[in-house]
């Protein structure tokens, strides 16, 4: 297929001729057609795969210059709002009478309002505060004329305490309103959304039963015994990065990193939710303009945060939700780029890593050894579930459930089947390596 079998108009087009694009991506040649029909969409798809042209080619080809606002891109961060925002500038540039407008927090609120006085755009592209704010509480910003709503990273959108405000948001559009929902996962929150406003949309899943792309390398780092500070110095030393997002899940643990990094050396930026919009923006230029090749972020820059070339993620520590590890490992290998996830983890993690290789997850273990990274015995010669399982059937048959239970029986024989699993499982590894070693 290509962008002319969609029959955009000319100055979309020259558009897309000038971003480079030749053939559309599997989710463009998917979303766009049934956008263009005016259908309902659900669309989930891995992150850079091409999903924000997906909405946005269509519905930029498609507005009426005479009418107020026709398109509404809700998004999760002020980050990502500017960078469709800046996407949709690149093709209206080509159409200058087409008004795009920004609404996020950190901006002049007063002029926003007295400009909406007087005249309204095509199209808006802003966060949930802010648009609940201009639209429902100042009742400015007139959305109950869209024809189309995007909601954008739905996933990292509905959270518990937004739900509210998402339904005051969402009773200003018509029951017409074409809507758009695009998200890697969908958690429980975000399928009580869709069950209500999308009931008749076109589901479009991409992601199937590898939620994460091929082109990204798992690896995964034991820190057990280890200082991680020190950990993560040498791994920083075992590769030339581009650009690499180091995460780490609080404000006041980026801002340690942060210092210990450049006491030792390595010029990095950090991003978190206490930066101001105009600090977190000049940041995200100087990354953009290739300045920066270190960045030290929360979940925050996870939602929504498209830069070419990042080339390593690296986790100093696992997410609480697994959620957020798609969302953070997903900034790398944009498009047909190849990218590589590295992670540190310890004994505790073991659920969250077999909860990823559920998922479909290819996970590689490996150690910094003599300053290169090579494959670890630890997981990756794990003992197998359906030998575990057998196991534990055995086990279970050894010591049989009487008919009539005595209280506290259950779990004193639970107690007793797990600590005989224990042993049998560290009998059988202590074998399977003094078989290697014996090899050897």
């Amino acid at each position: 297929m290509s962008f002319q079998s969609f029959h955009f108009q000319p100055f979309m087009e020259q558009a897309i001729k000038s971003l480079g694009f030749t053939v559309p991506t599997p989710i463009q040649e998917q979303i766009i057609p049934l956008i263009q029909n005016n259908r309902s969409v659900i669309g989930k798809s891995a992150t850079g795969t091409g999903k924000t042209h997906a909405f946005l080619l269509p519905l930029l080809n498609d507005i009426d210059l005479a009418q107020g606002v026709q398109k509404v891109i809700i998004t999760p961060t002020r980050e990502l709002a500017y960078q469709i925002f800046q996407e949709a500038n690149k093709i209206i540039a080509f159409r200058p009478e087409i008004t795009v407008k920004l609404y996020v927090g950190g901006t002049n609120r007063e002029a926003e309002l007295k400009q909406l006085e007087t005249s309204q755009p095509h199209i808006v592209i802003g966060t949930i505060g802010k648009l609940i704010d201009l639209a429902v509480k100042s009742n400015l910003l007139k959305i109950h004329t869209a024809e189309s709503v995007v909601i954008d990273e739905a996933d990292m959108i509905f959270e518990e305490n937004q739900l509210e405000e998402i339904d005051e948001l969402f009773a200003k559009f018509s029951l017409q309103t074409q809507m758009l929902s695009f998200s890697a996962t969908i958690p429980v929150n975000l399928t009580a959304f869709l069950n209500k406003y999308l009931q008749s949309a076109v589901f479009v899943d991409l992601v199937q039963k590898t939620i994460s792309k091929s082109t990204i390398e798992h690896i995964f780092i034991p820190t057990k015994n280890k200082n991680k500070e020190q950990l993560l110095l040498q791994l920083l030393q075992l590769f030339q990065p581009y650009l690499v997002i180091i995460f780490a899940n609080t404000k006041n643990r980026v801002d340690d990193l942060a210092i210990f990094l450049k006491d030792n050396g390595i010029a990095v930026e950090k991003i978190s939710g206490d930066m101001d919009a105009r600090e977190r923006k000049q940041i995200l230029k100087r990354i953009r303009e290739g300045r920066v090749q270190f960045v030290v972020a929360t979940d925050l820059a996870a939602r929504g945060l498209d830069v070419e070339g990042i080339s390593h993620i690296i986790n100093y520590e696992l997410p609480n939700d697994i959620e957020y590890y798609i969302h953070r490992t997903g900034r790398t290998a944009r498009m047909i780029q190849n990218g590589q996830s590295l992670s540190f983890y310890d004994f505790e993690d073991n659920q969250y890593l077999n909860k990823l290789e559920e998922k479909g997850i290819h996970c590689q273990y490996k150690a910094i050894k003599n300053g290169v990274l090579v494959a670890t015995r630890e997981r990756n010669y794990r003992i197998k579930s359906d030998k575990q399982t057998k196991i534990e059937e055995e086990l279970h048959i050894k010591n049989p459930l009487p008919k009539k239970v005595k209280p506290g029986y259950r779990k004193k024989r639970m107690k007793v089947i797990n600590k005989e699993l224990s042993k049998i499982k560290r009998k059988r590894i202590d074998e399977f390596f003094h078989q290697q070693n014996h090899r050897k």
